[in-house]
């Protein structure tokens, strides 16, 4: 009989359901006696949990950084935190979630966010299903909402052992975290194309530095423009690769900024799938601190310059590269100009981020997380 696992996520940032997409793909394509459904929860969601999607966009499009951080800090303690699993309910427990989650009746269950882990441990509680239950922290720094509900957790994993020792202040079991790192796109990591076919494919020459620049952020965002138009007007000998993923709307003002302006060393490109092998040719990367696209760049030994995110646990990520060593963190335009300009000035600071990376062992998370599930 097949064994049923059920990962999921909530639309809540990208981060999430990439990961997600990760660990589910993997299992699919190296167990034959797995059943896998992957499951976006916010498409269940009700009225009050779509106005917290809709609520979420609009910070992110908006760059409310501010307001974002203070929520996140606020809610971080066991007593402001009360609420929570109330808050939960209301925003996602219906007829329609019960009947999905129920009829595939889950063996093991994969999460990628903490509101998927706590609706599996209330339906857990009214034996709709009778699941193990393992959550991934997508970031490198936990929260009171990922531990909220930690005792009925059969497992959590976790990007390092600093994330760990957090947890295990926190009152979880130490028996119960795995540090196996963020779930990654192995398959696409092992087949990487020739650096000289990925140059020739975006008619780069490659003989100077090639910064790899994620401005996409949310769609119908324009928070990274200004940066975009900063590093355009530098001038900088590099090539630049400035990718707007969904953006439509930021693609467009890029390439008009571009062919007004006839500037030569930026290429910019909408949404890509192939993100490794741009990285593979890549001796920068540019991004906000998102917990999926800092695991990538480590796994791809690529130096980051990582600009302001959200806030809250994209502000941990950030502090995480920087006290390691793996990146520099700026905190705004300024910052980020003089830094532009150093790295020009002085190419040994990305050769000495890139050999401290290059020290880093291989992540194997996904395929632990799936021998783990497996066993469970």
């Amino acid at each position: 009989m097949k064994k049923k696992i059920l990962v999921m996520y909530a639309r809540y940032g990208s981060g999430h359901k990439t990961i997600a997409e990760y660990v589910a793909k993997y299992i699919e394509e190296h167990n034959k006696d797995a059943n896998v459904m992957l499951l976006d929860m916010t498409d269940y969601a009700n009225g009050f949990g779509k106005i917290t999607v809709k609520l979420f966009d609009f910070v992110s499009k908006h760059r409310t950084e501010k307001i974002f951080d203070f929520c996140y800090e606020l809610m971080d303690h066991k007593f402001s935190s009360i609420g929570y699993n109330t808050s939960m309910k209301k925003s996602y427990d219906n007829e329609s979630l019960r009947q999905v989650i129920s009829n595939f009746n889950p063996d093991v269950t994969i999460s990628s966010h903490f509101y998927c882990s706590s609706i599996i441990t209330y339906y857990n509680e009214l034996k709709l299903i009778n699941s193990k239950l393992l959550t991934i922290i997508t970031d490198y720094r936990t929260h009171e909402w990922w531990t909220r509900n930690h005792k009925k957790v059969t497992g959590f994993i976790v990007g390092n052992e600093m994330v760990k020792q957090e947890l295990i202040y926190r009152g979880v079991e130490r028996k119960k975290i795995y540090a196996f790192g963020l779930p990654l796109n192995i398959n696409q990591i092992n087949k990487l194309d020739e650096r000289e076919l990925i140059l020739k494919r975006y008619n780069i020459k490659g003989n100077r530095k090639i910064y790899l620049f994620f401005g996409g952020s949310t769609s119908g965002s324009m928070y990274y423009y200004d940066y975009f138009k900063c590093i355009a007007k530098l001038n900088i000998n590099a090539d630049i690769i400035f990718i707007s993923g969904k953006n439509t709307k930021l693609k467009s003002k890029c390439e008009e900024y571009v062919k007004d302006n006839n500037i030569k060393n930026i290429k910019v490109l909408g949404f890509s799938t192939d993100v490794f092998n741009l990285m593979k040719i890549s001796d920068l990367v540019i991004s906000k601190p998102g917990g999926a696209t800092v695991t990538e760049c480590l796994e791809m030994h690529r130096p980051m310059l990582l600009v302001p995110g959200l806030g809250g646990q994209e502000k941990y990520n950030a502090k995480f590269i920087s006290k390691k060593k793996y990146g520099i963190r700026v905190k705004g335009l300024w910052g980020f100009k003089i830094w532009i300009k150093r790295l020009e000035e002085s190419p040994e600071v990305l050769n000495t981020i890139k050999r401290r990376l290059d020290k880093q062992s291989k992540n194997k998370s996904v395929e632990k997380i799936n021998d783990l599930a497996m066993k469970l």
